[in-house]
């Protein structure tokens, strides 16, 4: 329906860049045609037409160094630090440059800048690179236009508006997002125009953790896999979070070691960062003793570690690493690799990635016959809320567990003196 449109743009596009440029442009698939490498083809243009051409051009993917994943900044801190010299003005540049990246994280910057990319093209064919960087309420909508036009989704028009407000910010000009075309507004008009039913999801359910920690695995993968699906569900967790948890993250008897006998036999795990703690204040999720033994999954846990050899390292210094990811334990559900007898062992680099979780969640609910068309790596935290919620768990205590942003600034006030309440999640599931 939008082909002859995108074709009619995109022959716009490679007319304005002309014989000598049009031969190298690199196309990008999606609804928008999009330049890959337009800063490049677009430098000579931009530098005679718009006016901040530098920042329109600027890549905001480098980040900083400081950047990293595990929170490990302290080497190269000393570093910068050394190699700046002790002036104001370099000292301010450097926190400019190192610094005030980290106030979006990586992935962010690289959908904003994927789409800003879009806006050049854009400007290219539509002749208004002197007028993207400021940009005002005129042109965005004559952009938005255009776009709509092409077949882009709503979610691809609020990440392009996205992406322009984060480039007037980062150049500190004004955004054209204002006053009758405040954000608010815009995102409604765009969603009554295309808005879409989302794909029907489920959450997993009591009775498929029920299942799945009776289940008695085959392999150490089936065995890796029950385990991820049942610690993310209970532990109201994203696959990403999984993912980076590592083997020292989870704690046998961290309560009862605190001198409360009551919770002998019961574990935490702490998570270093999630979506809504960017600041890594960290979370502790508490799983219980089961009153059946066979659907311990702290004692689960304990055997995968035995069988997979993944127990934390005696020199693991978890406890004063504070906030920083442990470089040298083994993560909680590992990437495995099979041997030439059949057996399945650690993969060399067994780091999994969100990707690699959510394959687990899917793998063991087919294990116990479930059809996983309408599952995903988010149907665990969908589940582990939902149970939680019909056992009428409070709502700031279950935030708690999942990390969820409602209420945080009442949470921040919370200091349970006794965990029984963190339980309160895990006990939903009456195992």
């Amino acid at each position: 329906m939008f082909t002859t449109y995108r074709l009619d743009f995109r022959g716009s596009v490679t007319l304005a860049l002309g014989p000598t440029l049009a031969p190298q442009a690199s196309w990008s698939k999606g609804a928008i045609p999009t330049l890959t490498n337009a800063p490049d083809l677009l430098l000579p243009a931009a530098r005679a037409q718009c006016p901040h051409w530098r920042l329109a051009l600027l890549d905001t993917t480098d980040g900083s160094p400081l950047d990293t994943p595990h929170g490990h900044y302290e080497p190269i801190m000393a570093d910068l630090a050394r190699a700046t010299p002790t002036t104001v003005d370099a000292m301010s540049q450097a926190f400019t440059d190192m610094i005030i990246p980290l106030g979006s994280a990586r992935n962010t910057r690289l959908k904003a800048q994927r789409n800003w990319r879009s806006v050049l093209t854009w400007a290219v064919g539509r002749h208004t690179l002197d007028q993207i960087l400021p940009m005002d309420t005129r042109t965005l909508q004559a952009m938005l236009w255009d776009f709509t036009a092409m077949g882009a989704s709503r979610s691809v028009l609020k990440s392009v508006v996205d992406s322009v407000i984060s480039r007037h910010r980062d150049a500190q000009l004004p955004s054209p997002v204002t006053g009758h075309m405040s954000y608010f507004r815009l995102t409604r008009c765009l969603g009554r125009l295309l808005g879409t039913q989302h794909p029907h999801k489920m959450g997993v359910t009591r009775d498929m953790i029920v299942a799945l920690l009776r289940y008695r695995p085959k392999n150490l993968l089936e065995f890796r896999n029950k385990l991820a699906t049942c610690t993310l569900t209970i532990g109201c967790m994203r696959p990403g979070e999984g993912a980076r948890a590592t083997t020292c993250c989870l704690v046998f008897d961290s309560d009862f070691l605190k001198g409360l006998p009551a919770y002998k036999d019961c574990s935490t795990l702490s998570t270093l960062i999630r979506k809504n703690d960017q600041e890594r204040k960290g979370h502790w999720m508490r799983f219980g003793k089961s009153a059946d033994p066979e659907l311990d999954l702290n004692f689960q846990h304990g055997l995968f570690m035995d069988l997979a050899g993944t127990r934390p390292r005696t020199h693991c210094q978890a406890e004063a690493l504070k906030g920083k990811q442990c470089l040298c334990c083994h993560p909680l559900f590992p990437k495995l690799l099979k041997r030439a007898d059949g057996s399945w062992g650690l993969h060399p680099t067994p780091q999994p990635s969100a990707a690699n979780v959510t394959a687990m969640v899917i793998a063991s609910l087919r294990m116990i016959g479930v059809d996983t068309t309408a599952f995903s790596g988010v149907c665990c935290r969908m589940g582990g809320l939902t149970v939680a919620t019909e056992a009428g768990v409070p709502e700031n205590i279950l935030w708690m567990q999942s990390g969820h942003a409602q209420d945080r600034a009442a949470r921040r006030y919370v200091r349970l003196t006794n965990p029984d309440r963190l339980y309160d999640t895990w006990r939903a599931f009456r195992l």
